[in-house]
């Protein structure tokens, strides 16, 4: 095991990079508590209120952040972040004197847009200020920053709001916001001299064409392109039952008090899993093995916690808890490695249209994967719609493993891209 996982924090910029996305991520799930418990408590509406909340907030990343990444692959990439910043402090502004849910829904997507805006922004300056060699180790410590985030936010927004009222955490949001600028501020100026892949004209062509580069850059990359549809699959299996969790844990004797042990689980394992991912690196080699792998194994879980809510297999609740550790530890498995793939196989001057690209795929399953599972919860049961996703999820993995071993002889999937990497003389 090899114990360099906070190399690339001896990269100042990398270092103040990496500062800035913590309290960014901090403040992204201060937001999400405050806003549920401020729609669902204060002002008493249903589940379908906190339906077009989640909605609104994925939607720009679907219909802006793909056109919009144009602009932030040609503009510097540090104004860009220190400008989304300070937007995001203004609407989340809006969102504390928001008097009801439709001007709430506004400042959701104004914040969602800007976010949409400073992701590629943020994942494009990982790729300048990281060398190659060092990126699954840059990529593990980014994936770790939201995964500890999705445990600590919610627990802290709890607290604020608990201490100092139902809007308070917009104000800590804030304050993190700026706290990430004066990171941003340290970060030296980037290097952003680009490396022009082949029969690329070097000057800057028109909107459309620059779009639709990042695009075909994806279909002909082709472990880009594998990468991007097994994450997005995974991601829509997972957002199928995960608005139906609470309901599986209902069943499997979860009282109120102890759901939030189940949640903490997956959140843990998680953490844990990104952890290990930085220190064992040998997997860059391999990162759809490994992706794949993982898929199978989450897909027999996923099965093994359907059956417990059939009542079929009884197990005591610490174990269900270990199970859902598993579950975020192999979880970490598929979003580590998808992270290092988009990074290492795409250039420096196309990783905002690129990343926007897969992560409008990525969302657009997020976003139709709830309506789905409520529907065929509703057709057959909540059990054997998580039943149906375990198997979803282990036939995936297997089909692209089946893939891997037989043109293993013939095709050099794993290999890195010629023309992402550095040409040394």
């Amino acid at each position: 095991m090899k114990a360099g996982m906070f190399k690339p924090l001896k990269i100042r910029s990398f270092r103040s990079l990496f500062g800035a996305q913590v309290f960014s991520d901090l403040g992204n799930w201060l937001d999400f508590v405050a806003i549920q418990v401020i729609v669902a408590y204060n002002w008493g509406l249903d589940a379908s209120a906190i339906a077009s909340v989640i909605i609104v907030i994925g939607l720009p990343w679907v219909i802006v952040g793909p056109f919009a990444s144009v602009f932030v692959d040609r503009m510097p990439k540090k104004p860009i972040m220190i400008v989304c910043l300070l937007l995001r402090i203004l609407f989340v502004g809006g969102l504390f004197f928001s008097p009801n849910l439709y001007i709430l829904l506004v400042f959701v997507f104004l914040k969602g847009t800007v976010a949409a805006l400073y992701d590629p922004a943020r994942q494009s300056s990982i790729r300048m200020t990281v060398p190659d060699d060092e990126l699954p180790e840059a990529v593990t410590l980014s994936q770790l920053s939201v995964n500890t985030m999705k445990i600590i936010g919610p627990a802290l927004g709890g607290g604020i709001i608990a201490l100092f009222g139902v809007k308070s955490p917009f104000i800590f949001e804030a304050i993190g916001f700026f706290i990430a600028i004066l990171f941003l501020l340290t970060m030296p100026k980037l290097d952003e001299t680009t490396e022009q892949l082949p029969n690329v004209e070097t000057n800057k062509g028109s909107y459309w064409r620059d779009l639709t580069e990042g695009i075909r850059h994806i279909a002909q990359t082709r472990l880009l392109k594998v990468s991007i549809i097994l994450s997005s699959a995974a991601f829509f299996i997972i957002f199928l039952y995960d608005g139906l969790f609470v309901f599986i844990a209902k069943d499997l004797g979860f009282s109120e008090g102890t759901f939030g042990l189940l949640i903490s689980g997956v959140g843990l394992g998680s953490v844990v899993g990104s952890v290990l991912l930085g220190y064992w690196t040998n997997w860059k080699e391999k990162p759809i093995h490994l992706m794949s792998g993982t898929s199978v194994f989450s897909g027999t879980l996923i099965i093994a916690i359907g059956f417990g809510s059939m009542g079929i297999l009884d197990l005591p609740l610490f174990m269900w808890v270990g199970g859902a550790f598993l579950l975020g530890l192999l979880g970490s498995g598929e979003a580590v490695p998808y992270g290092y793939v988009l990074q290492s196989e795409t250039p420096k001057q196309m990783m905002g249209r690129v990343s926007a690209a897969a992560m409008s795929i990525q969302t657009f399953s997020m976003l139709i994967a709830p309506a789905v599972g409520a529907l065929l919860a509703k057709l057959a049961s909540v059990a054997a719609v998580m039943i149906s996703a375990g198997i979803s999820t282990c036939l995936l993995g297997s089909f692209v493993l089946l893939f891997l071993l037989k043109k293993i002889r013939s095709t050099s999937i794993e290999k890195p891209s010629v023309s992402v990497k550095k040409i040394s003389g």
